[in-house]
């Protein structure tokens, strides 16, 4: 049953430079926001399985989907704005808009999957709010990701120097572990 919920996890494998931990994060989005959907329509699943996927859910997008974000905010943009192209530094203006928006949605999503891992028969009746914000939680990472992956990320090699990109990965790193 809990297949029905979640799929199997990426597997980990350390990341070479803060790009690559950049779009390993992002293949997490990914899994997450698919593992929230699946949430969403999961009254059939086992309460174990339910509270297993609210949890890891939860956790994702509250401990997790932060410190990816403070990576863009904190440690990406202001490199990149510094050195960029007009192209690149409107991208990161927009990406920080999308981060807001982003939150927002996820605001409103933790609650009833906090909700829902305390106690799984509340899935029934949350159900279908979770599935209209992941939906539209769906739809902003989609358009989200696709802005960084094609605009943003390929500047991270093209503009910024080997110095710059080890600084970027320790600053990641060094959040994970204080995070």
């Amino acid at each position: 049953m809990l297949n029905q919920i979640t799929t199997p996890r990426p597997a980990k494998q350390p990341p070479e430079d803060a790009l690559d931990l950049l779009t390993g994060c992002h293949q997490r989005i990914r899994y997450f926001t698919a593992a929230a959907i699946k949430l969403a329509h999961a009254q059939g699943a086992s309460p174990e399985d339910i509270r297993q996927a609210a949890a890891g859910v939860h956790r994702y997008y509250s401990v997790s989907l932060p410190l990816h974000e403070a990576d863009e905010e904190l440690t990406l943009r202001p490199r990149l704005d510094a050195v960029g192209s007009e192209r690149v530094r409107h991208a990161l203006a927009a990406m920080h808009d999308q981060h807001q928006a982003i939150g927002e949605l996820i605001e409103r999503l933790l609650p009833l999957v906090m909700l829902v891992e305390r106690n799984p028969d509340t899935l029934h009746a949350v159900g279908t709010e979770i599935c209209s914000i992941t939906k539209a939680l769906d739809e902003a990472f989609s358009a989200h990701l696709q802005l960084e992956e094609e605009v943003i990320f390929p500047s991270i090699r093209e503009s910024l120097s080997d110095d710059d990109r080890a600084a970027m990965l320790a600053e990641m790193r060094t959040r994970r572990q204080q995070g």
